[in-house]
């Protein structure tokens, strides 16, 4: 997964506003690439699950340990810097309603993230004691979660580009004046 620079990182990653700041656009593009890097760390903690669970009943938790905690940084590095661009559309660039649904995105990431982590922990139980219907119940519950989270935060993401629109219009106008 590639690793997301921080908010304090190289000034010229994002081309700057008159005022010296990253404009609205350029962090909500910023914002995007965030949140692919976020769909690649879901696809390396499952990767990660699937290693570990497959080497039943000879788990090897330390190699599994150290790859999430590997994980978990790349997503706290993400949080972090979506968590700056939140506060730059707001308190820089007087876009509230833009970072509200940035925020609301953040806090659907972290309900998924949580539950993600609560279903591979299902599913050990599962491979451990595939009997327990309880375990299953739990399992299926869980996946209805994760999907219920997928969608609200696709239409959280639908609700970002609508608001968003006058931007991008503002980018072409800018353009096409020139």
């Amino acid at each position: 997964m590639a690793s997301a620079s921080c908010p304090s990182g190289d000034p010229n990653a994002s081309p700057k506003h008159s005022n010296g700041h990253a404009s609205p656009l350029d962090l909500l593009r910023r914002f995007h690439k965030l949140q692919a890097a976020r769909v690649e760390g879901y696809g390396l903690f499952e990767e990660a699950f699937n290693t570990f669970i497959g080497g039943a009943p000879a788990y090897d938790f330390n190699a599994y340990k150290q790859r999430v905690a590997e994980i978990t940084v790349s997503f706290r590095r993400i949080s972090e810097e979506i968590i700056h661009i939140k506060n730059s559309l707001h308190d820089t660039h007087n876009k509230s309603e833009i970072s509200a649904i940035i925020e609301k995105v953040q806090e659907l990431e972290e309900s998924k993230l949580k539950s993600t982590a609560d279903l591979q922990i299902a599913r050990k139980n599962a491979s451990d004691e595939p009997e327990n219907d309880v375990t299953q119940q739990e399992i299926s519950a869980l996946h209805q979660r994760l999907e219920e989270l997928a969608q609200e935060i696709i239409d959280a993401l639908e609700d970002l580009k609508f608001e968003s629109e006058d931007l991008y219009a503002q980018e072409i106008e800018d353009e096409t004046s020139r």
